[in-house]
């Protein structure tokens, strides 16, 4: 390869390494704004239900705690979690690989977007992980009790083992009672019984 070659190919690869690094720049600046997310995934029903208040879901109970926290009303301790009112808070991916994961899909639909391609996805490609949700809640999940003591599922040392994901019981945007910890009965009953057989007839 000559001078002249290698030359122009470092400034192209320069060239796009400058314009990557600029792009998500912007889009992680945009993102702090939940209408920049909403504007491509069409969830503006999801988005009303989460700014109104009073809060009937899960989503907008940490929308709401995190305004609380940010005016002072409250704060980060009392609340006991941090602000999570960005669509990004939860859905941003956890750790190097979760991140790069959200961010390449991000761009990989972003430019599906531009091209014209903009039918909306029946399903989430990446899940939310538990980690999204213990990041913020690991201190309520780390029971010590036995079923003597309590009946709370969080509270009791032998549920520290059970592999299952937060969201198949705490819903997040489906409208729940704050009251029940945001969880659907009959979801409850049905992870319940995966371990407990007894409960299938009950």
């Amino acid at each position: 390869m000559s001078i002249r070659s290698r030359r122009l190919f470092t400034t192209a690869l320069l060239g796009c390494v400058g314009l990557l690094t600029v792009s998500l720049i912007v889009v992680k600046r945009l993102d702090e704004d939940n209408r920049f997310c909403v504007s491509c995934h069409l969830h503006e029903d999801l988005s009303r239900e989460t700014h109104a208040a009073p809060a009937g879901t899960l989503a907008a109970a940490h929308f709401h705690a995190a305004s609380d926290v940010r005016l002072g009303v409250v704060t980060a301790r009392e609340r006991n979690a941090a602000p999570a009112d960005r669509c990004f808070t939860c859905h941003s991916g956890e750790g190097v690989i979760g991140w790069s994961q959200v961010t390449l899909l991000s761009a990989w639909d972003a430019s599906r977007w531009v091209l014209g391609d903009r039918h909306e996805p029946t399903h989430m490609k990446l899940p939310l992980t538990n980690e999204a949700c213990t990041k913020c809640h690991a201190a309520d999940i780390r029971g010590t009790m036995t079923e003597e003591e309590t009946s709370s599922y969080h509270e009791l040392a032998r549920h520290n083992s059970v592999k299952m994901a937060c969201v198949s019981c705490h819903e997040v945007h489906a409208r729940t009672e704050a009251k029940n910890q945001f969880l659907r009965r009959e979801n409850v009953a049905t992870r319940c019984a995966t371990c407990h057989r007894d409960l299938e007839s009950s």
